[in-house]
């Protein structure tokens, strides 16, 4: 049943960065409203042909549709919380980017303290909540994020790459 809740939480995420009613992700799926509904409010389980549905709509991969929905059993970092977690665990020098689209970017906190932000996720945050196309993402992560760090100290967040094998 947890995970029936986590698909609908996730969709829901997705939809609210996106833009996006209920109703236009039905449609654009052909997905049927009601049976929509009863997966965003965790009443239906989902067929692999929905979700593959849902991540073409979400421009995603299938697997990375998953790990929202495995990532939304656990509530949204915000930048307060944190902060908040990072003073509690003595990182009181720890260093968060201000920029409120990277929050949803941040993976973990190393040994020392230093927050981590996924690049990619970050990129992906610019495209959803500023309506910038990847180049500008990209661009404006390299030059104003990762172009500021050498200034941030010892204590300067982490940009984690992924690679693909």
């Amino acid at each position: 049943m947890a995970l029936q809740k986590n698909i609908g939480k996730a969709l829901r995420a997705l939809r609210s960065q996106k833009g996006v009613s209920q109703e236009k992700l039905a449609l654009e799926t052909g997905i049927g409203r009601r049976y929509m509904s009863d997966i965003e409010n965790g009443r239906r389980n989902v067929s692999l042909e929905i979700i593959e549905k849902l991540a073409d709509f979400f421009e995603m991969s299938a697997s990375d549709l998953v790990k929202e929905i495995e990532n939304a059993a656990f509530p949204p970092v915000t930048q307060k919380s944190l902060k908040r977690w990072l003073v509690e665990h003595d990182y009181n020098d720890s260093v968060v980017f201000q920029n409120p689209d990277y929050v949803s970017a941040v993976v973990g906190v190393s040994e020392e303290g230093r927050v981590i932000y996924s690049y990619e996720k970050m990129v992906w945050a610019l495209m959803m909540t500023d309506g910038m196309d990847y180049e500008e993402a990209v661009e404006f992560v390299d030059f104003n994020t990762i172009g500021a760090l050498p200034t941030m100290g010892e204590n300067a967040p982490i940009i984690m790459y992924e690679v693909e094998g």
